[in-house]
């Protein structure tokens, strides 16, 4: 089933509530009219934790997670009048966006809280995401209370989605590993302590950034 991910950053003018409010009341209203949208779900960013050797995180304030019916409505979908409306809204409470679509498997049941690992593939390495699925499993199983686990993969080479009037990041994460939990004390223990685990993290990824997220079932 075709995945697309974006990431999202708020606008810098408002404070994040505004960014939470608009994001998933008038902004989903209108995504929820999308033709081909089979799945859609907002990851309202309420952490983040940088991998020490780090000194820049990536821009997110939100992760968008959009699943398709079929390849051959995605582009539709991107061409319909619906979509025109979420590019005129997007200046409203956004200040940057950019996303691109991964391989990843079918929309899951609702995980009320997320651990999200991203990463980019370390040049000095062969990408492995087999590598990774197998890391992100034994990360999940040492997790009480984790629902389950995705790998997403950016499509090597694809053309990343961005908005003429708002900023984009230049690199944005190849892989985006989310584990999900029941409770939200329980994801925070999670995202303070796999700092202890990032030194398990398969060789191919680097730049790893951590965040705790909300998740909102739009569709």
């Amino acid at each position: 089933m075709p995945k697309r991910i974006t990431y999202l950053q708020a606008r810098t003018d408002k404070n994040l509530d505004v960014f939470r409010a608009h994001w998933s009341t008038t902004h989903a209203d209108i995504a929820r009219e999308l033709p081909g949208v089979s799945a859609y779900r907002q990851n309202h960013v309420l952490e983040s934790s940088l991998e020490p050797k780090i000194d820049r995180p990536y821009l997110v304030d939100g992760i968008v997670e959009l699943w398709f019916a079929d390849e051959g409505v995605v582009q539709a979908g991107f061409a319909s009048e619906v979509a025109d409306k979420l590019i005129i809204d997007e200046p409203e409470f956004l200040s940057g966006l950019t996303g691109g679509p991964v391989t990843a498997g079918s929309a899951q049941t609702r995980w009320p809280y997320k651990l999200w690992l991203l990463a980019r593939w370390n040049l000095a390495a062969e990408p492995d995401p087999c590598a990774v699925e197998r890391w992100t499993r034994q990360q999940f199983e040492q997790y009480d209370g984790a629902l389950g686990w995705g790998v997403n993969v950016l499509v090597p080479g694809a053309e990343l989605l961005r908005r003429s009037a708002l900023l984009s990041e230049a690199q944005i994460p190849e892989v985006a590993v989310a584990i999900g939990f029941s409770e939200e004390v329980l994801a925070r223990e999670a995202v303070r302590g796999v700092e202890l685990h990032l030194d398990s993290a398969p060789e191919a990824l680097t730049t790893i950034h951590v965040y705790l997220a909300e998740e909102l079932v739009i569709i």
